[in-house]
């Protein structure tokens, strides 16, 4: 054998020795996509996120309804259009309204025509009644001269009898007439109550008549629009009617968006977020977590609080989007976002800073090494069969695999907190500057084996 090919052989030797070892610490197997690397333990800041999906609504939106039944003969905007408060948006055939409230006001005309009837009715009873209150008088001093006469026997008892008769007719017509004013009296405060009545019924017919004219409550943008000219729509004082349109305060925008129960307990009210709009992709605009649901059971509410799909309870969380992240989107009486928009949040619910981590495919889970659940038992025919044991949280230890600096492997308890996307907090088991090895999720959860010389 010449010296060459011995030398050749010696190094396909070496190779395949290194191959052999490096293939039973699992660097690579079978499965080409097997490929791990290692990356050293250091100090990062790590923010856990929650992260969810939903749209954009503006925070304060106005639903805009009639108080009274027509026909819309006029609409003034689109949706799209800017209003400001007070600007008329849309009127209702005012000419059944204008009808009741002419007839309205002649009913006042003609109540307050009763009144004064009634009035003078009493006037005249009046004047009556001092008049018979005047013979009256007189025949009580008529009465009382003459019985002084008839007790001095200067007259007869018939003439005494004539002026008594007298005195009792004069007394029973005023006190006919008394009670003829209390009567008139009655009357015209029936009549005035008929007035008030009268009024009352014509400021409705006003009220109903102002009403066709439908105005905007608010600055804003029309963000919906349910109508047309010449629709008939409902409605009165009482009940909500047809919805007619919405007007939306564009300068405060929210997502509203699903968070599941599991991460529900995370968020908190004034929590960042970082938000991405589906139609400005590549973008992220700051947020402000301003409301969270606080049970399922308003799920049929106003804005559904929650929820359930699939056995999974989704709480709804509120984003507020800060103006200051998207000013430079703002065009004269534009705005960047529109209702619906499909959007997507990561809620950043806990930061720490300057702390161990590693990258999250580093840390697996093994099973802890237990006598009695390693226990082979023999069949009756001598077949070895594992005890079938049911395997818990408490049966399994979190791990990472280190790489030595002999170029060992070497297993790691380690325990953990929070995660971000790539990193995952170590609080123990790991120095700074250890080296672990990283890689795909089978080939570190799975296949990784502690090898040590």
């Amino acid at each position: 054998m010449s010296k060459k090919l011995k030398w050749i052989l010696i190094g396909v030797g070496v190779l395949l020795v290194l191959l052999i070892v490096l293939s039973k610490l699992g660097v690579f197997g079978k499965d080409e996509g097997k490929k791990a690397t290692t990356e050293k333990v250091q100090k990062r800041t790590i923010t856990e996120v929650v992260n969810a999906s939903g749209k954009i609504y503006p925070e304060v939106e106005v639903k805009v309804s009639p108080e009274i039944s027509g026909i819309i003969t006029e609409l003034n905007v689109q949706e799209g259009d800017t209003v400001k408060k007070g600007q008329v948006l849309a009127r209702i055939n005012a000419d059944q309204y204008n009808i009741q409230r002419s007839q309205a006001a002649g009913g006042v005309a003609q109540s307050q025509a009763q009144v004064n009837a009634s009035q003078a009715q009493v006037n005249n009873s009046q004047a009556a009644l001092d008049a018979l209150n005047a013979q009256k008088e007189q025949a009580q001093r008529n009465y009382d001269r003459l019985k002084q006469l008839f007790d001095e026997k200067v007259i007869s008892r018939s003439e005494l009898d004539v002026a008594d008769a007298s005195l009792r007719s004069a007394k029973a017509n005023y006190n006919a007439a008394l009670q003829g004013i209390k009567g008139g009296s009655a009357n015209v405060q029936s009549a005035r109550a008929g007035v008030q009545q009268s009024l009352a019924t014509l400021q409705r017919a006003n009220k109903d008549l102002s009403r066709t004219i439908i105005v905007a409550p608010s600055d804003g943008v029309v963000s919906l629009l349910n109508v047309k000219k010449g629709e008939s729509v409902a409605g009165n004082s009482f009940n909500v009617g047809t919805e007619i349109l919405r007007i939306a305060d564009m300068q405060k925008i929210e997502i509203r968006v699903d968070v599941g129960e599991n991460d529900i307990p995370k968020v908190k009210l004034g929590d960042s977020a970082l938000v991405e709009v589906d139609a400005y992709s590549g973008r992220k605009f700051k947020g402000l977590v301003t409301q969270i649901a606080s049970s399922n059971n308003g799920a049929a509410a106003q804005n559904v609080l929650s929820t359930t799909s699939s056995d999974v309870t989704q709480y709804k969380v509120y984003i507020r989007i800060l103006p200051e992240s998207y000013v430079d989107l703002l065009g004269k009486g534009s705005f960047p976002f529109r209702p619906g928009m499909s959007a997507s949040a990561d809620i950043q619910t806990k930061t720490h800073t300057n702390v161990l981590s590693v990258a999250i495919n580093a840390v697996t889970t093994r099973e802890k090494v237990d006598s009695t659940k390693a226990n082979v038992k023999k069949n009756k025919d001598n077949s070895d069969m594992s005890a079938q044991q049911e395997v818990t949280l408490d049966d399994l230890d979190v791990v990472v695999f280190l790489l030595q600096k002999d170029g060992t492997v070497k297993k790691a308890k380690v325990k953990t907190d929070i995660q971000d996307i790539n990193y995952i907090e170590i609080t123990e088991g790991l120095k700074e500057g250890e080296e672990v090895i990283t890689g795909p999720y089978e080939l570190v959860s799975k296949t990784l084996k502690e090898k040590i010389k």
